[in-house]
């Protein structure tokens, strides 16, 4: 009944491979386990989008993560990502929601012929008003609002809205945004054609690539805390957007007060400021009572009755645990998992 009123979007690494479900053969009752696993979902009217394979090894194909839905898919697609030995599924779907504004960049002209013609106007203005006002703040403000004009006459802004719907990381440049795209094609060759030459040239480039964008995180990190020196507020804001931390603004609409419901803000502030006021007065009266109290709670009361059986744990060594890992089957997989 679910799938019939609601858009529904199922996705994930199911670990069952439907592109061999003869792989699970293992016992006689899960033979058919894919079979089944697709049947679920055909039943509520929901869909594979990805059949394809989209965990590649040196030695085997299998298609272990998928979507299903029961929306209209316009495209789907796998990307080939080389920080997992799972790909990326990039499927296109039509759902009700509103247009993004794309925010607009303005970007002035500085090429060899604006610069020139800015250096000309320049040398055009009148600059009596300048050299001849005793007033330094008055000779300033006028060489700014002369050097503002001039600009924008030679260096016209242009508008333009970004198409982006994120901002990139600020410490990613053009010059490492191209290295990811040859890193990016040297994994696809890798996976076309996995030879020894193509793994080692891969990984070589990899591994400085990430190099280079951890140093420049760290440069720009360093740089930011550094201009933030002497000033633990923006410091903290520093920390804040590293660690992702948003702050919370939003300003409750209503407020119980015992019997009563507060909802204008004067009201509220004032319910939050008597609490606050009298907490402390509070606590400290209440706690003088349960001090005289003679039905004071003991720790009895809130420890479960002592058990008669007890739990021993035997010493591990490093000769057991050495064993223990030999045990493990090794295997081929690059993602952490």
């Amino acid at each position: 009944m679910l799938s019939r009123y609601k858009k529904l979007l199922f996705m994930g690494d199911f670990n069952i491979d439907l592109l061999a479900p003869s792989k699970l053969k293992q016992a006689q009752n899960n033979s058919s386990l894919a079979n089944e696993f697709i049947s679920s979902f055909l039943s509520t009217g929901m869909l594979p989008a990805c059949r394809i394979p989209t965990r590649v090894t040196d030695t085997t194909a299998s298609l272990i993560d998928n979507l299903f839905t029961n929306l209209d898919l316009k495209t789907c697609d796998v990307i080939i990502y080389d920080d997992s030995d799972h790909f990326l599924i990039l499927s296109e779907v039509t759902l009700d929601k509103p247009k993004v504004e794309h925010p607009e960049l303005k970007t002035q002209k500085l090429d060899a012929e604006s610069i020139e013609s800015l250096r000309n106007q320049l040398n055009n203005i009148n600059r009596s008003p300048c050299l001849d006002n005793q007033d330094v703040d008055q000779a300033t403000n006028y060489f700014i609002q002369e050097f503002e004009k001039a600009f924008d006459r030679a260096c016209p802004a242009k508008t333009s809205k970004s198409r982006r719907q994120e901002p990139r990381k600020p410490w990613i440049s053009k010059g490492i945004v191209r290295s990811i795209k040859i890193k990016n094609q040297l994994y696809k060759i890798r996976i076309e054609n996995p030879s020894e030459d193509n793994k080692e040239k891969f990984r070589l480039y990899k591994n400085n690539l990430t190099k280079v964008i951890r140093a420049a995180k760290a440069s720009h990190y360093t740089k930011l805390f550094a201009e933030a020196s002497g000033s633990p507020k923006k410091s903290w804001e520093i920390i804040h957007g590293i660690i992702g931390k948003k702050k919370m603004s939003k300003f409750p609409e209503s407020i119980n007060h015992g019997p009563e419901l507060v909802s204008d803000r004067p009201g509220i502030a004032n319910v939050f400021n008597k609490h606050f006021a009298n907490v402390g007065v509070r606590t400290v009266k209440e706690s003088v009572a349960a001090n005289n109290s003679e039905q004071r709670n003991k720790f009895e009361d809130y420890l479960p009755p002592s058990s008669l059986s007890s739990l021993f744990l035997t010493p591990t060594s490093k000769e057991e645990l050495i064993n223990i890992v030999n045990l493990l089957k090794p295997g081929g997989a690059e993602g952490i998992d």
